[in-house]
């Protein structure tokens, strides 16, 4: 076989070069989980929050998080809150229990008055919690839709992961760790980012 290889080099090369390549790969990927350190920092992101002028709107104000509820209630805009943990790769949900009585959609035409007052519903897990809503943390890692993530990049087109095209991740320097329950395949859009939890 290695004379034959020998005797042949232009097939030795076509047998090379792939794995050549897949080798340069794998170190390329690698590289970075073992050198850049892991996120420092909880992270709070909602999922299935749409557009919509009405009802669960989530903010940051003063360094802690706000959610009211705007308008009557309806069932269009019910996003879901989640926290996790990359210290433990944990993701645990955080219930937003819309307070009852407010008035109903559907029922009788919204005053304006109606559709432009809101609500502010109490969320006890998030209490005491000190939040940063900088686009990038402390740590220096970055919230970002793996579908954004290498814009024009011929050499991140080519080599980055297909499964994170379409999920959120944590990236910084080349580490990207995959955000659980963050998107789905068709709307990762409706993926938004809160902040990061700086202390409790």
């Amino acid at each position: 076989m290695k004379s034959f290889l020998r005797e042949n080099p232009t097939i030795a090369f076509g047998l090379g070069l792939p794995l050549l390549l897949v080798v340069v790969f794998l170190l390329i990927s690698g590289v970075p989980t073992l050198l850049v350190a892991p996120p420092q920092y909880d992270v709070l992101y909602a999922t299935e929050y749409y557009n919509y002028q009405n009802g669960i709107q989530i903010s940051v104000v003063g360094q802690k998080v706000q959610v009211i509820y705007q308008g009557i209630e309806q069932t269009s805009q019910k996003p879901r809150l989640w926290r996790y943990n990359p210290k433990n790769g944990a993701v645990k949900e955080i219930a937003i229990i819309v307070p009852p009585g407010l008035r109903q959609a559907g029922k009788l035409p919204a005053t304006p008055e109606e559709a432009s007052q809101t609500t502010v519903i109490s969320v006890p897990d998030l209490e005491g919690l000190t939040i940063d809503s900088s686009s990038i943390a402390p740590d220096g890692y970055e919230f970002r839709l793996g579908q954004e993530r290498y814009p024009g990049n011929v050499f991140g087109e080519l080599f980055y992961s297909s499964r994170y095209r379409h999920e959120a991740v944590l990236t910084k320097n080349g580490r990207s760790i995959r955000l659980p329950n963050a998107v789905d395949q068709y709307y990762s859009s409706n993926t938004r980012f809160i902040g990061w939890v700086v202390s409790l």
